[in-house]
């Protein structure tokens, strides 16, 4: 038997070992997310104490964290449209253009969301911090991003809003463990900083929608 027989079937092997590793990872990290947003809506004092123990960087928030989540409101809007309205959705590489730019934004819109909330902690009698402000960031957005999977449905869109109410409620509950706001400041805290983040995020999207 030739070696590159022999070699064949080991190679086989190990690519549908490394498919079930990568499948087995992407379902852990499912879970975590499920359940990191099911804690923050249900205990979320419990959960904003774990996440200030984690020790973590703002890279991995962002590239481990923010960008698999982020992926899901274009992409569900994406697939919403091409099974409900396939006539608006236009040529499908400008579709899939779109969908990439509007990721990328969103990214960039979470680290920018925790450098306001750093920059504004004085004004609120908080602490500065920059690591637990960008994690205000990313997990309080989290309801925002599952509520991206009402797209796949177009006439369920209104449900996002109370997707934005729970992120004011889940930043709101962490800005006194993480960045040390008193109490009475968190909600006037959180509305700001939500305020700001839709401001920006209706510029950044309208500058994202002219390159897709």
């Amino acid at each position: 038997m030739s070696a590159d027989n022999e070699n064949h079937p080991r190679g086989h092997r190990f690519s549908v070992e490394d498919a079930r590793a990568r499948a087995q990872q992407a379902y852990r990290k499912s879970e975590f997310i499920f359940s990191r947003a099911y804690g923050l809506l249900r205990e979320p004092n419990k959960e904003w104490q774990q996440i200030r123990a984690e020790e973590t960087t703002v890279p991995n928030i962002l590239l481990g964290y923010v960008a698999p989540l982020a992926a899901i409101p274009p992409v569900a809007g994406l697939i919403g449209a091409l099974v409900f309205e396939p006539i608006r959705v236009g040529p499908i590489d400008s579709a899939l253009v779109s969908v990439v730019v509007t990721w990328i934004v969103t990214v960039a819109l979470v680290f920018l969301l925790g450098l306001l909330i750093n920059a504004l902690a004085d004004q609120f009698d908080a602490d500065r911090d920059d690591l637990s402000a960008h994690k205000i960031a990313a997990y309080s957005l989290t309801p925002a991003f599952l509520s991206g999977l009402f797209s796949l449905w177009p006439p369920l869109w209104w449900l996002s809003l109370f997707a934005l109410a729970a992120m004011v409620y889940v930043m709101y509950r962490g800005l006194p463990i993480l960045m040390k706001t008193p109490p009475e400041r968190a909600l006037s805290y959180a509305a700001s900083v939500t305020i700001a983040a839709m401001v920006a995020g209706i510029v950044l999207f309208s500058l994202a929608s002219c390159v897709g």
